[in-house]
């Protein structure tokens, strides 16, 4: 079995516009508005997670329980470093609290690869949260999280188009 390596092979990007999110375009992903967030996040910063309700489904003639998947939500956070040319600082700068956008990402190919079309990638309609600078450490670069919260709907298999 051939396990997908995930060192160098996912890309995130901020996206500020996109009309379809099961089918973002590769203009609207490369547009210059967008941020590169790959060689930014450290290495184990991208956190996805989804929390799940549950529906009960029992009924009075059994005597089990049975459920049914509920609503679901993304929680979003990202940790990343922080750039000491102010231009190149575009995380901190650009995504402050309250700014809406689009968390693209795509998992399995090389992070260098451009986005093209017929290309999956997951779609999250997003609003950013404050940003929190982390407590300094030795020995590190100045790092900072961030909460990125569900303001609309996901995809987690869009198609590029």
């Amino acid at each position: 079995m051939a396990k997908r390596l995930t060192d160098g092979n996912t890309k995130a990007t901020f996206v500020p516009v996109i009309a379809s999110i099961t089918a973002p375009t590769v203009a609207e992903l490369t547009d210059p508005g967008i941020i590169t967030l790959e060689n930014t996040v450290t290495d184990d910063g991208l956190k996805v997670d989804f929390d799940e309700g549950t529906v009960a489904g029992n009924v009075l003639a059994s005597t089990q329980d049975f459920e049914s998947p509920g609503r679901s939500k993304a929680q979003i956070e990202l940790t990343y470093y922080r750039d000491s040319t102010p231009s190149a600082d575009r995380m901190w700068t650009v995504m402050t609290r309250g700014t809406a956008g689009y968390l693209v990402v795509r998992r399995g190919v090389t992070a260098a690869t451009a986005y093209a079309t017929s290309q999956i990638v997951e779609v999250y309609t997003v609003t950013c949260g404050e940003r929190k600078p982390m407590a300094p450490e030795r020995e590190s670069y100045e790092k900072v999280t961030l909460k990125l919260f569900a303001s609309g709907t996901y995809n987690l298999t869009s198609t590029v188009a």
